[in-house]
């Protein structure tokens, strides 16, 4: 059984293990956090816990490559960065991440679309945007602070807490003078103006 056709039956132990022989260390320990995050948020949410599940796995997949890797990805998958992407370089790892998951284990358009927003959201987010990029900001191994707060508004709001998890993160990167991506900008706006987004 090859690894792309064991993707199109999502996350099974022969996929696990593939995935997770990739990664290392701490980002080993925070992709199994996201993983359990996604589904817990999926299962509250009314989402599909095994496709967040997949998605989650997946999304950190290329984070420990290097600058020079990321762009080689780029070019050998038709990405074209963005001036900023091209400066912050580490926020390519969603899109290449996104490429590998589709090429490598099969994973579809809504999943990839999922793992490639998860730096940086995006305006008109799905759910299984959402769930994984909150996912990503709260699983239990996160640890700094704020992350208390966000978990406690993804109990109830999903909306809520990617405002809080937005303007935090804006905060955060204005605090450090670092360049702030026009998805990130989009994401929130968006959410703002989305009919269910909290109001403060």
């Amino acid at each position: 059984m090859t690894t792309k056709s064991i993707g199109t039956m999502m996350a099974d132990e022969q996929a696990r293990e593939s995935i997770l022989s990739r990664l290392s260390g701490y980002r080993y320990t925070h992709t199994l956090g996201c993983e359990r995050a996604a589904r817990q948020l999926a299962f509250r949410f009314g989402y599909d816990p095994e496709r967040a599940g997949f998605a989650a796995l997946l999304h950190d997949i290329t984070k420990r490559l290097s600058k020079e890797e990321q762009l080689y990805l780029c070019e050998k998958y038709d990405i074209i960065p963005c001036d900023i992407e091209l400066k912050e370089w580490k926020m390519l790892h969603g899109r290449t991440a996104a490429a590998i998951a589709a090429a490598e284990y099969g994973a579809d358009a809504e999943i990839c679309e999922a793992i490639a927003c998860h730096t940086t959201g995006r305006a008109n987010m799905t759910l299984l945007d959402k769930i994984i990029y909150l996912a990503d900001y709260i699983e239990d191994t996160r640890d700094f602070e704020g992350v208390e707060r966000a978990r406690e508004l993804a109990r109830d709001d999903i909306d809520q807490a990617l405002l809080y998890c937005f303007n935090s993160s804006l905060t955060d990167l204005i605090a450090r003078n670092k360049l702030i991506h026009a998805d990130t900008v989009a994401a929130r706006n968006w959410i703002i103006d989305h009919p269910a987004a909290a109001a403060n």
